[in-house]
């Protein structure tokens, strides 16, 4: 789903999931069903726009200091041992919305009385089901390179290093809150079996290859977690937990990290606002964007 900024076609998704589908490693039972689905969605709808659920996030994320190069490699691994320790797993999981802008429609000829179909995609990086299927648990972890940081920044000073932590919290919370309403929308598509509760868990990886960054970091934090803790919740962040430090070996080198855990609460204020800001950017896409036309919005 990062075609484009993390907006794509139906067509594209489809391909990707038969690819994971021939994989022994994936839930093929849960793909397979998906996969039908979608194709019966294209069945009806044609090849529609299909958006990830990160879509208008990036702007938090920062995502060329957090996911690229060798950032991404140590983000991968920190999201496979979270989903190793939890018993989770990765499930893409859907909703269809309804949109009425001019250019979509300009593009395609199936909207109806509640507007054009657009399909939403997300993919948590941890799901678990747990007391025979009936409760959720879904997992989201950000890491941040405290080395990157205090050889880029200019600023070594608190406020900074607070700044971007409440940031990766605020971050979390909002792709928790999208995945707990996908996650919804699934179930009463009849993909998922229907569940009785959902817990949402973030977590937020400070990790280098520097012992002394590391100890400044946490010192930081520490010194100043009943303010983070404050602050976190007006992004519906709670039970901030600030873990020890410890060690991992890789290429080579001794990585050093801590984590802040915490819990989330659904709100759907957070859904709404993100659906509007959804509708009023691909609204914005300019007709003479000839590439982002060519791919996005030509439909079969």
């Amino acid at each position: 789903m990062s075609n484009h900024w993390g907006v794509t076609t139906l067509d594209d998704l489809i391909r990707k999931i038969d690819k994971k589908t021939s994989s022994p490693n994936d839930d093929n039972s849960y793909l397979k069903k998906l996969n039908e689905f979608l194709k019966n969605i294209k069945n009806k709808y044609g090849n529609i726009l299909t958006v990830a659920a990160t879509f208008l996030l990036e702007d938090f994320n920062e995502k060329g200091e957090i996911r690229s190069g060798k950032n991404k490699e140590f983000a991968e691994y920190f999201e496979n041992m979270e989903r190793l320790r939890t018993q989770s797993k990765q499930y893409y999981l859907i909703s269809i919305e309804y949109h009425n802008g001019y250019l979509i429609e300009y593009y395609y000829d199936k909207c109806d009385k509640k507007g054009c179909p657009i399909l939403m995609v997300g993919e948590p990086d941890g799901l678990n089901f747990e007391d025979k299927m009936k409760k959720a648990k879904i997992y989201e972890i950000k890491s941040f390179n405290l080395s990157s940081f205090y050889t880029k920044s200019k600023s070594k000073e608190d406020e900074s290093l607070i700044k971007k932590v409440l940031n990766r919290v605020r971050t979390v919370s909002t792709q928790l809150a999208i995945y707990q309403y996908l996650l919804l929308k699934t179930i009463e598509l009849g993909l998922i079996e229907n569940i009785e509760g959902i817990e949402s868990h973030g977590s937020i990886i400070l990790y280098s290859t520097d012992i002394e960054h590391l100890y400044n970091a946490r010192r930081i934090i520490k010194q100043n977690f009943n303010r983070i803790i404050s602050d976190s919740h007006k992004y519906d962040a709670y039970y901030l937990e600030l873990k020890d430090e410890e060690t991992i070996y890789m290429n080579g080198r001794n990585i050093y990290y801590f984590k802040i855990d915490f819990r989330t609460k659904y709100n759907p204020k957070t859904i709404s606002t993100y659906l509007n800001n959804l509708y009023e950017s691909l609204d914005s896409l300019k007709l003479n964007d000839n590439v982002i036309y060519k791919d996005f919005l030509y439909f079969e």
